[in-house]
């Protein structure tokens, strides 16, 4: 086991070298992207969301109403 903590894979995938290629982290549930280390996510019911509304919304199939009309 490589004890160099700048030499193994912990440390390569949590802090990864901006000059070399990203590393894939998950799927987006909303818009099926890929979300690459480093980037903000969303953990909703167990799947990884961007952190954004729109992604948000397609994840959990949400709609927009006005409160009170059908």
């Amino acid at each position: 086991m490589e004890m160099d903590r700048f030499e193994n894979d912990y440390y390569y995938t949590h802090f990864p070298d901006p000059q070399e290629k990203t590393f894939q982290y998950s799927t987006c549930c909303g818009c099926k992207e890929d979300i690459d280390v480093g980037e903000e996510v969303l953990d909703v019911y167990g799947v990884c969301v961007h952190d954004t509304y729109d992604c948000l919304f397609k994840a959990v199939e949400a709609k927009r109403l006005i409160a009170g009309e059908e």
